[in-house]
């Protein structure tokens, strides 16, 4: 009982411990410059704090209330999408900039070329619907009173037929980067798990992860999971132990009257032990595996001890339960099978451990004694 009580309290401080913040940094409200996508950690606008954002992550806002990026071989260009979980930036091309610098030059800035939109190019004699049609845009910086230039995804264009002769427009394709990924600060896998991720510390540039308000992290999630069916198995435990002890209680008295009247001698039988783990001879013959520097196992998903949450690390020493082959670190496993003799994990009781599990005690021996005489 002292035992399952200790486990009970053990299990408890843990799952409390894991849903306070991982990381103490600090963190900056997210903003916007009215539309377009939400400014955060790593970006900064150029109106918050320094700490708010990454060296070479700052933004503004134009006259439009559009956000806008500032890259040194094009100028400033609007941000229509951050992707925070990918760590990509998606930017909305002006051909009329990439016409004074035919390119994107990303060597002295994070960020790298991820995707591409490849774009078709009408130049036409008399086109009197553009300007109107979507997503067809105009680009007055190559156009004329002669001539009429446009630009549009050639995904959108699907074949439409130009009103007027086809021989009123020369075409062309070309493809124009429009996605670029960063790679530090990492923190797409913070965002994929609804946290906040900020400095650790401004000064030495320290990057980490705090739970916030918009959730708990994943790993906190599964520990109140695995938390609150705890005290459930606590209960039951408790209950069986007690009915168990009433029946015992009954047998014996009952026992007890049915021999009170022989003339014999009567020994008062021990009170009956009940224990739900195995022994440590059991324990100690189930496989151990210490980790390589691979950490590889069978199971590709068995990469997280089930029992104490905690990722395995090379040279731990695991312990494996038979037939359903669920690994766990040895020390977390081996006190769960002083109580508990079945898979912490699947709740199979293993094949041969069913005959190591201690039973109550019966008072047969001290009969047997009894009319012996």
């Amino acid at each position: 009982m002292m035992e399952i009580l200790s486990l009970f309290s053990v299990t408890l401080f843990f799952i409390f411990s894991v849903t306070q913040t991982v990381v103490c940094v600090e963190t900056c409200e997210p903003t916007s410059c009215g539309t377009g996508p939400v400014v955060r950690f790593p970006f900064r606008l150029d109106r918050q704090l320094e700490r708010c954002g990454y060296p070479g992550f700052d933004l503004s806002c134009n006259n439009q209330s559009q956000v806008v990026i500032n890259l040194p071989s094009v100028g400033n260009i609007v941000v229509y999408d951050i992707d925070y979980q990918l760590q990509t930036i998606y930017l909305k091309p002006d051909f009329c900039l990439l016409n004074r610098t035919q390119y994107f030059d990303t060597s002295n800035t994070p960020f790298s070329f991820s995707s591409f939109t490849e774009y078709s190019f009408f130049n036409c004699s008399s086109l009197p619907f553009f300007g109107v049609v979507e997503p067809f845009e105009v680009l007055d910086c190559f156009s004329s009173v002669n001539y009429t230039v446009v630009a549009v995804p050639t995904s959108f264009f699907n074949g439409f037929s130009f009103q007027g002769s086809p021989e009123s427009c020369q075409t062309g394709t070309s493809p124009i980067p429009v996605g670029f990924a960063w790679g530090p600060p990492f923190c797409g896998r913070c965002e994929r798990e609804n946290g906040i991720c900020g400095y650790k510390n401004d000064k030495t540039m320290e990057v980490g992860c705090s739970v916030s308000s918009r959730g708990l992290s994943a790993t906190a999630k599964y520990g109140i999971i695995v938390g609150a069916g705890l005290p459930g198995l606590f209960l039951l435990a408790c209950l069986a132990i007690f009915a168990r002890k009433k029946l015992n209680d009954r047998a014996q008295t009952e026992h007890q009257h049915q021999v009170h009247n022989l003339p014999t001698r009567t020994i008062t039988p021990e009170p009956p032990r009940f224990v739900l783990g195995l022994d440590k001879l059991t324990i100690d013959s189930y496989p151990m595996t210490v980790l390589g520097e691979s950490k590889r196992l069978p199971k590709p998903s068995d990469s997280t001890c089930a029992i104490c949450l905690s990722e395995y690390k090379p040279n731990d020493t695991l312990r494996t339960v038979p037939e359903c082959n669920h690994y766990f670190h040895s020390n977390c496993i081996d006190e769960w099978l002083k109580l508990n003799a079945t898979c912490p994990v699947c709740r199979n009781l293993p094949e041969g451990s069913f005959h190591r599990v201690a039973t109550p005690m019966s008072s047969s021996s001290s009969s047997a004694s009894l009319f012996s005489n």
